[in-house]
Order: structure tokens, then sequence, then C-alpha cells
């Protein structure tokens, strides 16, 4: 019965939150090119606004992450700061439809990654409260398989709506599905508590691993702490891939001649593609070793993304899109399984904390590089770099980590 109520109440928290990540996705390719209509006080070239709605938006939520998390541990109650945050998402989304200026459209941005800081950090202490050791992979990765349907196939229905039927309703769209999760997660989503105390965790992890007390625990988490952040390095990559090329969406629609739902489709398609393969790819890994799939993975990912620099039609961008949505995903599903194994005892959450950490500082970092590079050096910077410190991860990950 344990085991049929937790599983109900992770496909309860999963489902509920699915309709705003839909919506989540529809903004990917509608943000930087909204951009464009909008009136500004500041001189600043389209490519770097596009960089800012971006920039902000992972900024704040990455400011907000730690605040939250503090909070609702301190408080021990968790559903009240999802429930803001969908709040949140839902009356900005409409709010974004009636701005006149990128100034406000900014405004709006700060205040829904703060809205994303207040969210994240609570679902994931859910899942942790209704899972064991004994499932809680399965279940992290059924909570990342279906809620990564959401950006993805928003992604896609945000360009061909906005370019179809205007920003505007691009944005009442997003708004609808934000109220359709805050009922979904008042009505079916249960308050979670902490359980346990650290020290008792802590024994738990320790009899389970043979650990032999404190002392070691100390050696351990210094050894562990750089394989880790290699690690952490690696998936951050992945990210500012992404948000490199997003925010580079006006300029490949001017280059390319590309219409706004064949640029979300790109998206989508990159998305997707992750979505799709991050199952079988985490049962190679275990099967066949994962530092070889994490290098492999960068390696092919920066091929893939100087490749994206160089697209000459609006067909290659998806194609190349889809191919680097399977790359990516072999090295952050597989990096994610290294960093808990790497976890050491008594410092699990604070450790594993770092993968979302660096998915936010890749989307502040993503738009920023790809704008002023772009900007003030070249298009094709941009992709050049960061396919450079790919590389440099891959090298460092082969020399440093055991097969």
């Amino acid at each position: 019965m344990a085991i049929f109520r937790s599983h109900s109440e992770l496909y309860a928290i999963t489902v509920s939150l699915l309709f705003a990540d839909f919506g989540t996705g529809m903004m990917i390719p509608m943000m930087p090119l909204y951009v464009t209509e909008l009136h500004s006080g500041m001189n600043l070239d389209v490519v770097i606004k596009s960089a800012l709605v971006f920039a902000v938006f992972g900024l704040f939520s990455v400011i907000s992450y730690p605040v939250m998390g503090r909070f609702s541990d301190r408080i021990n109650r968790r559903k009240p700061f999802v429930l803001a945050g969908l709040i949140g998402f839902t009356v900005l989304s409409l709010a974004s439809a009636w701005v006149t200026t990128f100034e406000q459209l900014l405004t709006i941005r700060v205040a829904q990654g703060i809205m994303v800081g207040a969210m994240a950090p609570s679902v994931l202490a859910m899942l942790t409260h209704i899972s064991t050791s004994d499932n809680r992979g399965r279940s992290m990765g059924i909570y990342s398989s279906i809620r990564g349907i959401g950006p993805a196939a928003g992604s896609a229905a945000g360009g061909l709506i906005a370019g179809s039927w205007g920003f505007n309703w691009g944005f009442y769209v997003c708004a609808a599905l934000g109220l359709v999760s805050i009922i979904f997660v008042s009505l079916f989503v249960r308050e979670t508590r902490e359980r346990r105390g650290a020290s008792e965790m802590y024994d738990n992890h320790e009899t389970e691993t043979g650990g032999g007390g404190r002392g070691t625990t100390t050696t351990i988490a210094h050894n562990s702490n750089s394989e880790i952040k290699l690690l952490v390095y690696a998936a951050f990559t992945t990210m500012l891939a992404l948000m490199i090329v997003a925010t580079m969406l006006p300029a490949y629609q001017l280059h390319l001649e590309a219409s706004v739902g064949g640029l979300g489709i790109a998206i989508a398609a990159h998305l997707s593609a992750r979505l799709i393969f991050q199952t079988p790819i985490g049962i190679l890994s275990d099967r066949f070793g994962r530092r070889n799939m994490i290098v492999g993975g960068l390696l092919t990912t920066a091929i893939l993304l100087v490749g994206m620099a160089h697209a000459q039609t609006a067909l290659q961008l998806p194609v190349l899109m889809f191919a680097a949505g399977i790359t990516s995903a072999a090295v952050t599903i597989p990096a994610l399984a290294s960093g808990a194994d790497l976890a050491s005892p008594g410092m699990v959450g604070q450790q594993m904390s770092l993968f979302p950490m660096a998915s936010g500082i890749g989307m502040v970092a993503g738009p920023l590089l790809a704008g002023f590079a772009a900007a003030y050096l070249w298009f094709a910077a941009p992709f050049y770099i960061c396919a450079g410190l790919m590389v440099v991860v891959g090298v460092r990950i082969m020399m440093v980590l055991a097969p």
C-alpha cells in the first residue's frame, strides 16, 4: 500500500505541473521574438535584448532557489510555495500580453524568475519525501520524463500560436494552462513534511555503504567534490548551448528567412530528442559505463554546435538540434547518475543541488554570451566558445573520473 501511495503521489505532482510546464515551453521561442515588437528606451541590439529577457529570468531563479529552499525547510511546508509559483506564473503570463515596452517585459521576467525560485526547491523536496532510497532514482526519472513533455511540446505550440494568432493569444494560453495546474495542485497534491532527522538519514546511508564514521565522511566529501563539480560543469555546458541557440532565434529568422513556427519547432526538436532518449541512455550508461558516454556526448555536441553556427537552410537547424538533444541527454543523464554515486554521506542534497543550480546559471550565462559575443565579435563566436568549453570539460572528465 505504501508503494502504491508513493506512486500515486508522484504522478499527482508530476501531472499537475505538466500544464504549467507546457506554458513555460511556449515562452522559450516566444520571448526572444516578442521583444522585436516592443518599444524600448534603451538603444540595444535585438540580440542583446533577446539575451536579457532570458538572463534576468535565470539570474533571479538562481538567486531565489536557495533562499526559498531554506524558508520552506524552516516552516516545513512545501505546497504553499508550489501554489505561489503557479499563481505568479499565471498572473505574469497575462501581464506579458499587456506590456508595451521592453523594460516592462524585463520586469515581468524578473518576477517570473522569483516565482520559479519559490516553486522548484519545494517540488524537489516533495519528491524526496514521497520516495525512498530504493525507488528515488526511478521516481526522479519518471518525474523528469513526464515533465519534459511540457517544454518540448510547448516550444512547438508557442511558435505556431504566436505565428498564427499573435503573441497575445500565446500568453493567454500560457495563463490558462497555469490556472489548470493551480486547480490540480490544490485538489490532488497533498502537503509533505520531513519524516526523519538529518542524523537518522546519515546513519542509514552509512550503514548501507559501510561507512566508517565522520572522519571517513569528511575525506570522502573532500575527494568527491572536485569530481562532482566536473560533472556539474558538463551539465552546465549543455544548458549553455541550448540558451545560445534560443537567444539567437531572431538572428536565425533574419539569416535563414525562417518562420516563427519553424524556429519553435527547432527548439521543440531538441527538447523532444532529450525526452525520448534520456531513459534508454540512462540504461546504457548503467551497463557500459558513464564516463565514456559523458565524454562522447560532450565532444559530439560540440561538433553539432559548430554545425549550427554555419546552418544554411531553415531545415538544417531543427535536424542539428534534434541530434544535439540526443547527445546532450548522453551528458546530463549519466552525469546526474554519477553525481549521485559520488555524493558523500550527509551531503547528498547539498551536492546534488549543484546540478539544477548549474542549469540556472547556464540560463543566465548563455543569453549573455550569445548576445554580446554575436554583437561585438561575429555570429558564430558564441557557438565556438561553448564548443571549446565542452571539449575542455570532456578532456578533464576523461583524465579525472574512473570509467
